[in-house]
């Protein structure tokens, strides 16, 4: 008897289905690539915007339905935005102009009969099979997702947590159930863009998104079969990388491992990406075109400085990594030879983008909403009204170039970013600013690079700011001394009150250009209160508020309640308390 338990145990942890709690009969069988594998498998990627999302109603936050319907039948709600119904020859069209991969974004709400069960509609359901099967007969990956599900991605609170996760959960059960033979070419994701009127997210709102997160991997999984090996993706709050990197987003627990990717989108800089007339426009990107015209101050630097943090983040903990959307809003001004520049440099953009993910491996997918002209969310790329026509050939040849780049890239180094809330501000180190200083776009300090003569690798640059009430958002960027070239990613903070530290791990690269050039500090609902340098040289870090970690005194000696002030180690480093 003891022999078949020993048995049965050990079948168990091979299976890993026993381990999960329950036995989903789990099928591995077309299910062999891991997510990095999948990811670097999609040279190419392409999104269906503006198809099976769109909606002929208008959701009703307030009354949780939809209202001022133009659509009634919601089973053709897929022309609702003007597009013509998908068709196998639009997929084909796609595959032969180069991409691999499709992101199919599908909206579910509006396609409920059950909404304690969260039932799809039959039909419905069998439209977004029949795209994903012309997908899969064609050979490309492809991602499906819960896309403007505005019940879910517009409240990201705990009011509504409990309700939102058990509709998510149904629903979830409901769409794996129905694709759950379907082999490695197609991969989930649990969410969009969940945000509160884009504002930066709360400790609330990250916690609610990492909880629908961890809900959708559940409810695949235990729906068995290929879903208990399938590729999932999870999604940083708002989409947005910064509010994902500096452990706010938690990755869920998963009962297989290798099988999870993250997903960000990259529309940035904003006023380049999205042609918005509503603030300053810019016509070009990157040093590489700085003679051409106004350039923003995130430059190819800024991007890869990003994608590097991303990848030192999760790629090198194993975890796929998604672009799920990017591109250009076609805007353009000026003669024929302006316009031909800009357009040049947009295909400049779109291949430093594709190319610089490709190196890393991860997955990018362009949008495409079938919108031409010139403006904001102009992103088409193929007339579909038109036979697939290639109307933006610049958008077209930037991806196939960027895709021929092969994956792997030489490590640079990445400065390491803290910011935490204290009660007690600092005092120490070498004191570079002392004061009060209102923080706002092209208002905020610089630093010469004489003051920063002695700073070296390792340094960490201390910065001490209060967040203002009045303000909705808040964060600070670093820039070189001639204000062009942004230093670190932005350094969001997520409150609006409460004196803040972020501290700066200097690379070599960062210090160099410190000493070189000088830096600038500005940001947005800010007052700047201190900037200080630690030398490595001294004590390595300042902070009041690390009272959670454990605490030894200079001797090695653990210390349970240390009161007096002096010099601690705390995560083997030295701390001033």
């Amino acid at each position: 008897m003891n022999k078949i338990f020993t048995l049965l145990a050990f079948a168990a942890s091979c299976t890993g289905a026993f381990a999960a709690g329950t036995d989903v009969n789990p099928d591995k069988t077309g299910m062999t690539m891991n997510a990095q594998e999948w990811c670097k498998n999609v040279s190419a990627g392409w999104n269906l915007g503006n198809s099976l999302e769109s909606a002929g109603a208008t959701w009703d936050n307030t009354e949780w339905k939809f209202t001022s319907v133009w659509q009634a039948d919601a089973n053709t709600w897929e022309t609702a935005w003007g597009n013509p119904k998908v068709t196998e020859d639009q997929i084909k069209a796609v595959k032969e102009a180069g991409f691999n991969a499709i992101r199919i974004p599908v909206r579910w709400m509006g396609h409920i009969t059950n909404e304690e069960n969260m039932t799809v509609d039959p039909t419905w359901m069998a439209r977004v099979k029949q795209v994903v099967d012309w997908c899969v007969d064609n050979d490309l990956y492809v991602i499906i997702n819960t896309h403007h599900d505005l019940y879910l991605e517009s409240n990201p609170i705990y009011a509504k947590q409990e309700k939102i996760k058990k509709m998510e959960k149904a629903l979830w059960t409901n769409i794996a159930t129905t694709f759950r033979d379907y082999d490695e070419h197609l991969a989930f994701a649990g969410t969009n863009e969940v945000t509160m009127n884009w504002a930066a997210p709360t400790e609330e709102n990250l916690s609610v998104q990492n909880g629908y997160n961890q809900d959708f991997v559940d409810a695949v999984r235990a729906t068995g079969g290929k879903n208990y090996y399938r590729n999932l993706i999870v999604q940083t709050y708002a989409c947005d990388p910064n509010y994902g990197l500096g452990g706010k987003l938690v990755i869920p627990t998963d009962v297989v491992d290798g099988r999870l990717s993250v997903e960000f989108h990259y529309y940035q800089p904003y006023y380049y990406c999205n042609g918005n007339t509503a603030g300053t426009v810019y016509y070009y990107w990157g040093d590489a075109y700085k003679s051409k015209g106004l350039v923003p101050a995130e430059n190819e630097k800024t991007m890869t400085d990003l994608f590097a943090r991303v990848s030192t983040t999760w790629w090198e903990k194993g975890y796929g990594v998604v672009i799920g959307e990017y591109g250009v809003s076609d805007h353009y001004t000026g003669s024929a030879t302006e316009i031909s520049n800009i357009h040049a440099n947009m295909t400049y953009y779109i291949k430093t983008l594709v190319s610089e993910a490709r190196k890393r491996g991860f997955a990018a997918f362009i949008w495409d909403n079938n919108v031409f002209g010139n403006g904001s969310e102009k992103f088409g790329l193929f007339d579909r009204n038109n036979n697939m026509t290639v109307k933006a050939q610049y958008f077209l040849d930037g991806v196939k170039s960027g895709a021929t780049t092969p994956y792997g890239y030489d490590k640079t180094e990445v400065a390491e970013v803290e910011t935490k809330k204290v009660t007690t501000t600092p005092s120490d180190g070498k004191s570079l600013f002392n004061g009060s200083k209102s923080l706002g776009w092209g208002n905020g300090i610089s630093l010469s690079a004489a003051q920063l003569s002695s700073v070296k690798a390792g340094d960490k640059l201390v910065i001490v700011t209060n967040a203002n009430t009045n303000n909705s958002s808040h964060c600070i960027q670093m820039l070189d001394g001639d204000w062009t070239n942004q230093l670190i990613p932005q350094v969001d903070i997520n409150s609006t009150s409460g004196t803040y530290v972020t501290t700066i791990t200097l690379t070599t690269e960062l210090a160099n250009t410190m000493k070189q050039k000088g830096i600038v500090i500005q940001g947005v609902g800010l007052t700047l209160k201190k900037v200080m340098l630690i030398s490595t040289t001294g004590i390595q870090q300042i902070c009041a508020d690390d009272a959670n970690e454990a605490v030894y005194s200079i001797s090695g000696i653990r210390q349970k309640n240390p009161t007096q002030h002096g010099i601690y180690i705390i995560n083997g480093k030295k701390v001033l308390r």
